[in-house]
């Protein structure tokens, strides 16, 4: 069952995607033009151009906000079309629980946003210059960093059942998702480094950020490596329960259908 809807939601992307490309190169323009908006304000900042290393997090750190942007985003504004074209009932009644649909809607809407990334990322590196390489042993933390987008998304998709629209909600915490993925907390000296363990993705961007800039291998990340695991279970736990007992209070209420 779960396969098949699974299938069913791959196929949904993949028309979407053929039948609007305008929409996807749309939107990788917009990603690559806002990042080089954000070069060029930090390179005034910094009074000359940001090269080598740094440039090389900042561009990882954007990566991994828009995957995860893109998941906890289709799981809030996914609610919020469901209520407003009135299926949002009908959806609850099938053979799947809302929680696993949006779940695997959420998988599907990975493929979108990998090639979004990876538009988007084209046209930065040609736009800074800058060549990065990526390593295949990113994937693991990139992986748990979309975990982590996926609990978010239960716990964005928790208000969203409640008010019904949260458009604002989101945009404000697409700016909140920046700021803390492009903290460095894994870098803070002492006990304070380990605030990262309840950040959301924050052991996942420190694993990355070293990667990405050369300073250590895997043997090196283990310990940040295992508390990005625990960090991708904590959020995913508590977005997944968080949304279970929404749910129901909403369906208590007889509000689940409302907009």
């Amino acid at each position: 069952m779960i396969w098949t809807a699974l299938q069913a939601e791959l196929r949904r992307e993949l028309t979407q995607m053929l039948r609007y490309p305008t929409e996807l190169l749309s939107e990788a323009l917009v990603t690559g033009i806002i990042f080089y908006g954000i070069f060029l304000g930090s390179s005034y900042m910094a009074g000359g151009s940001i090269l080598g290393s740094r440039l090389s997090e900042i561009i990882v750190g954007y990566a991994l906000w828009t995957l995860m942007l893109g998941a906890i985003g289709n799981m809030g504004w996914g609610i919020s079309m469901e209520a407003q074209n009135g299926t949002l009932e009908q959806v609850c009644v099938g053979p799947l629980s809302l929680r696993a649909i949006f779940a695997l809607r959420s998988l599907a809407n990975l493929l979108y946003d990998l090639l979004l990334t990876a538009m988007a990322l084209l046209l930065i590196i040609v736009l800074t210059g800058h060549r990065i390489d990526f390593s295949p042993l990113e994937i693991v933390p990139f992986i748990l960093g979309i975990a982590v987008s996926i609990g978010i998304g239960y716990l964005v998709a928790s208000v969203t059942v409640l008010v019904k629209r949260s458009n604002q909600f989101l945009n404000l915490l697409q700016f909140l998702l920046l700021f803390l993925v492009m903290t460095p907390f894994t870098d803070l000296k002492g006990p304070l480094r380990f605030i990262a363990v309840i950040v959301p993705a924050g052991p996942q961007m420190g694993v990355l950020r070293h990667l990405a800039i050369g300073q250590s291998r895997f043997p090196g990340e283990a310990m940040w490596l295992l508390l990005a695991v625990v960090n991708a279970l904590l959020w995913t736990f508590a977005g997944y329960v968080a949304y279970g007992r929404v749910h129901e209070l909403a369906r208590s209420r007889g509000s689940l259908g409302h907009y």
